[in-house]
């Protein structure tokens, strides 16, 4: 039997190990980018991202093509959304990404919402978690780091 979530969880593997891959430019002879001036120079091509994806309030990666490998979490998983940063409550429904590229939002939940994290992907500035929603499984996808907690949120 194929536990709820399991198919996307592969997919989205899958998808973030491809994403990973070269973009068909010799990476050794570009110069650094920041993320945003990258996808501009390729907003018609695969890393275009969703207008409804929001700038992130902290560092993000800023090269796509230098990204770690995801790896199962194990541990139970247990963990809880996060819309704080710096003291604020700046997304009161956490956003869920289709992978660490922030292409497109996959899901949400509420800030304080418990999910289960799946994966794990170590990234050069920013860390990233695949998680399903405790409570509603149809909602999964990949958190960044600040916005999840080990700890249970009050």
């Amino acid at each position: 039997m194929v536990r709820p979530g399991t198919t996307t969880v592969l997919l989205m593997f899958s998808l973030t190990v491809a994403a990973c891959g070269s973009t068909g430019r010799d990476s050794a002879t570009q110069a650094p980018t920041t993320i945003g001036a990258h996808l501009d120079t390729l907003s018609d091509g695969p890393l275009a991202r969703d207008p409804d994806v929001p700038d992130l309030p902290f560092p993000d990666n800023p090269d796509p093509d230098a990204c770690g490998i995801p790896r199962p979490w194990g541990d139970g998983g247990q963990a809880w959304l996060t819309g704080t940063w710096d003291g604020e409550l700046i997304e009161p429904e956490v956003l869920l990404y289709d992978s660490h590229l922030r292409r497109s939002i996959t899901g949400s939940a509420p800030h304080r919402s418990e999910v289960r994290i799946v994966l794990f992907q170590e990234n050069p500035t920013l860390d990233y978690y695949f998680v399903e929603v405790v409570n509603d499984p149809t909602q999964d996808g990949w958190v960044p780091a600040p916005f999840l907690s080990l700890d249970p949120v009050v």
